[in-house]
């Protein structure tokens, strides 16, 4: 069974990356059959699938800033709350909340669910906000 330390590790590694922009290390950090997926969306099933969709979401929205509210763990799951700060492709920029749910096995993320409000998201995608 995985320990608060090995845990605490992996997520530590996985927002690092994510602060990066290195979707490459945070692949790395999922199992090879590890499931990450937005809330809404389809899960991967594949590291070739982590590769794809984190790219995208890294792509889609460039992290500026990460600042985390909380991080509840109670292995084999955790709970990481986070607001971030981030960058449309179209140059847009807004500040959102994140909660981001994960099981881990075998020091690795084997589930990510990422909730976030995908009508802002949206929103911030299509240009000027009001």
């Amino acid at each position: 069974m995985d320990t608060r330390e090995t845990i605490e590790s992996i997520l530590d590694a996985a927002y690092a990356a994510r602060q990066r922009h290195d979707h490459e290390a945070a692949a790395a950090c999922f199992t090879e059959d590890g499931c990450f997926k937005a809330n809404g969306g389809l899960g991967t099933a594949s590291r070739a699938e982590q590769h794809t969709a984190l790219k995208a979401t890294f792509e889609q929205f460039e992290l500026l800033s990460f600042t985390q509210h909380c991080r509840i763990i109670d292995p084999p799951r955790a709970v990481v709350h986070w607001r971030g700060t981030f960058r449309a492709q179209n140059g847009q920029v807004g500040d959102t909340d994140i909660l981001d749910l994960i099981e881990v096995r075998d020091g690795r993320i084997s589930s990510l669910t990422t909730f976030f409000d995908t009508a802002y998201a949206a929103a911030l995608s299509a240009g000027p906000m009001l």
